[in-house]
């Protein structure tokens, strides 16, 4: 028997294709966009694809993002980014349905929004080692509550070669998003229902990054620093309006 979500997963697919599509495109360009751009719009109208199975795909775009660029990659850099979202994903897992998403919500859109508002008055944050633990460890408590985790590695990020941003936010996701689902399983979050949601949203994913393909090496650095700073601002923002209407 149809469920009910699968009935409207159906009837709303060109939907959750676009964004996911959309997501993938914007990720292939400048490393970040598709857990920023498809959460928050995928938790409007199908919010059973946050944040196991948006999770699922962001580890496999990640995967070949690391695997296109896998020169550029930032190795020293990441064992602190990893070790943060380690700290924090399994608390983070905990947490869920325990205390109030939407005042954790609220606070991580401010503190993105704040970090972009740094970074516009040429206040430009560092990949050092103190920063890159301090953002992976936002990274994981946010990304496993939300989907939305990489806002503060991307602004860490976003300084170096588009390459190295690219690869480096690249090796970051595909291991974080590995520990959050894994922390998310041992919590009874993750499971084949959510697997087979996520296989559901591999085309889209599959053809929005190789549609980035031709256009990466064609993106000045200045070019890429502002898309970072637009797609984290504007995640920030719709997380943000999104709970205070709620």
């Amino acid at each position: 028997m149809v469920s009910h979500f699968e009935q409207m997963l159906a009837q709303q697919w060109h939907l959750i294709a676009l964004v996911v599509f959309a997501g993938a495109f914007l990720q292939g360009l400048s490393g970040v966009g598709l857990g920023m751009v498809a959460s928050p719009l995928l938790a409007l109208f199908a919010p059973e694809l946050v944040p196991g199975p948006l999770l699922m795909i962001s580890c496999v775009i990640a995967v070949m993002s690391v695997f296109r660029e896998r020169s550029a990659l930032d190795m020293s850099g990441l064992g602190y980014a990893l070790t943060g979202r380690l700290l924090a994903s399994v608390p983070a897992a905990l947490l869920i349905g325990v205390l109030p998403l939407r005042a954790l919500a609220i606070t991580f859109a401010l503190v993105i929004l704040l970090a972009v508002g740094a970074s516009l008055l040429k206040l430009p944050l560092r990949p050092t080692r103190l920063n890159l633990l301090i953002a992976g460890t936002l990274s994981g408590f946010m990304g496993t509550l939300t989907s939305v985790g990489l806002p503060p590695i991307a602004l860490v990020y976003q300084s170096v070669p588009p390459a190295q941003l690219r690869a480096s936010i690249g090796g970051f996701l595909a291991v974080g998003t590995v520990i959050s689902i894994a922390a998310l399983a041992a919590v009874g979050r993750f499971g084949s229902h959510e697997i087979g949601l996520g296989l559901a949203m591999l085309a889209p994913l599959f053809l929005g990054f190789a549609a980035s393909g031709r256009l990466r090496h064609h993106l000045p650095a200045r070019h890429m620093r502002l898309i970072v700073l637009g797609i984290a601002a504007a995640s920030a923002a719709i997380l943000l309006l999104r709970q205070l209407a709620a």
